[in-house]
């Protein structure tokens, strides 16, 4: 492994549970109507604009209501339960509080809407990133490596430096091929001791 320096993180499933089955439950709609937005919601390709600020919430919505039995409260509501849905995972706020203590610069890169964005950037730990780059924000989502160069140049970071922690597998890759160091993450022990040993971390927050 590199000499890393830097710790590049993910939000969404990485940092705040993302987990879509859960978030379907929350809505609490009937089941033909639970289909419904895990077809054309949580799994349309409208949800990967949203991230990639190439349309609204609003206008989202409007497809969301003219194409189902929902109301507009129904589906109003569906996207704040994903905000709602997005809480933090103890673990990965515990070991980003021990970076910040440790003096480990610290960067995020994730696809997320620009409302979600907004909802998150309120958490305390949200200002021991030294920078935090939103797809929709830049108009690009992961894997593209157009993104990833984007956030090298904003914060003149050297590759060979960061280490990108995701997980997704794709993304990943195209970190590697860039030449970032790079952990597939999983929220288990195994992946937090790894980062840990990564950074010369020792264990516990």
């Amino acid at each position: 492994m590199p000499n890393v320096k830097i710790a590049l993180w993910d939000l969404g499933n990485v940092v705040v549970r993302w987990e879509p089955e859960t978030i379907l439950e929350l809505c609490r709609c009937d089941a033909e109507q639970t289909d419904f937005l895990r077809r054309e919601f949580l799994g349309h390709t409208d949800w990967l604009k949203l991230d990639q600020g190439l349309i609204t919430e609003r206008e989202f919505a409007g497809r969301l209501i003219e194409q189902s039995t929902l109301s507009r409260a129904q589906v109003l509501r569906c996207f704040d339960v994903v905000r709602e849905s997005l809480t933090d995972l103890s673990p990965s706020i515990e070991m980003i509080q021990q970076m910040h203590n440790a003096g480990i610069p610290m960067y995020v890169l994730s696809n997320m809407s620009l409302d979600n964005a907004s909802y998150l950037r309120e958490r305390e730990y949200f200002q021991y990133f030294d920078g935090v780059m939103i797809s929709a924000e830049e108009n690009l989502n992961k894997p593209d490596p157009e993104l990833f160069k984007r956030l090298l140049n904003k914060f003149s970071l050297q590759a060979e430096d960061v280490y990108f922690i995701d997980d997704s597998q794709p993304n990943i890759e195209t970190a590697l091929s860039l030449g970032f160091s790079a952990q597939h993450f999983h929220r288990t022990p195994h992946c937090y001791q790894e980062i840990r040993r990564v950074f010369q971390l020792p264990d516990g927050g």
